[in-house]
């Protein structure tokens, strides 16, 4: 029953370091691949229980480890990412088994009991985290209209945002949230080649059609974001903005939505959830 207490504990314990390290990385990776990457670590350290397995635990392929197990954990778009994801990962796993050799030293206390205690604090952590999130939600809606900057190509301009959570669109690669824009608004900032657009139609077709024409600057930053309704479903045109501001706060990477509607009062529609990293 040991190796079974052993490599449950070694589970939960490594599942708890990849997810605190996508928390403070800002890192969104799914749940599916920080549960893949924590039962890759609990393998490992199951062969300590076997002496046959001695190589396995030279620097070498200690550091082989980190690097694979950070590879298939995280999301990692570029090299600069992986790295900066790497580095925290190195530094939550010393962190973490720091303070527990640390608390075994000092008190005694078994290293089951540790892992219960890190499990336990993990747990609450996440709970206070939901608590926290519903908090700044109602304190967010509370105001349903925001000023709001939008960067585009180091360009800007100023909009007003409705809060709503009716609007539940998202970029299918990245998960987050879209923020839908009155196109004409954006047209001061965007080649010509947006203003042809037909928005009520958008297929596949008009959109490389866009990315043939424009500079590069702006055709990496074009994103096809899929609508389902019912019994229907059609495309969006997105584009990834350099950031958005609110309330003073600057949100990296926000991908827009282009739309023709028209509505007195505001040209933009937030989903709150997008203003719970501010």
């Amino acid at each position: 029953m040991y190796v079974e207490y052993y490599a449950i504990e070694n589970l939960l314990v490594n599942y708890i370091i990849i997810s605190c390290t996508a928390i403070i990385s800002k890192n969104n990776s799914s749940m599916k691949k920080k549960w893949t990457g924590a039962t890759i670590g609990m393998i490992y350290s199951i062969l300590y229980l076997f002496d046959n397995f001695n190589l396995f635990f030279s620097i070498p392929m200690k550091v082989l480890l980190i690097l694979i197990v950070t590879k298939i954990a995280f999301n990692n778009e570029s090299l600069k990412g992986y790295l900066r994801t790497l580095t925290i990962f190195y530094f939550v796993n010393i962190f973490i088994a720091g303070s527990s050799f640390f608390i075994i030293y000092c008190t005694g206390i078994t290293h089951l009991t540790i892992s219960f205690i890190i499990l336990i604090t993990y747990i609450s952590g996440v709970v206070l985290k939901y608590i926290y999130n519903d908090i700044k939600e109602l304190k967010h809606i509370a105001s349903m209209k925001k000023d709001m900057t939008v960067c585009i190509d180091e360009k800007e301009v100023e909009l007003k945002a409705l809060i709503d959570t009716g609007n539940l669109l998202k970029d299918p690669i990245s998960k987050s949230e879209v923020v839908i824009i009155s196109a004409n608004k954006l047209y001061g900032i965007l080649p010509e080649e947006f203003q042809k657009l037909d928005l009520k139609n958008i297929n596949i077709s008009s959109i490389d059609n866009v990315i043939d024409k424009v500079d590069k600057n702006i055709s990496y930053r074009i994103r096809m974001i899929p609508v389902k309704q019912i019994n229907d479903s059609n495309l969006v045109i997105g584009i990834k903005s350099d950031y958005i501001k609110v309330d003073g706060q600057k949100i990296p990477n926000v991908i827009l939505g282009l739309s023709n509607f028209n509505e007195d009062g505001y040209n933009a529609i937030l989903n709150p959830q997008l203003l719970m990293s501010i």
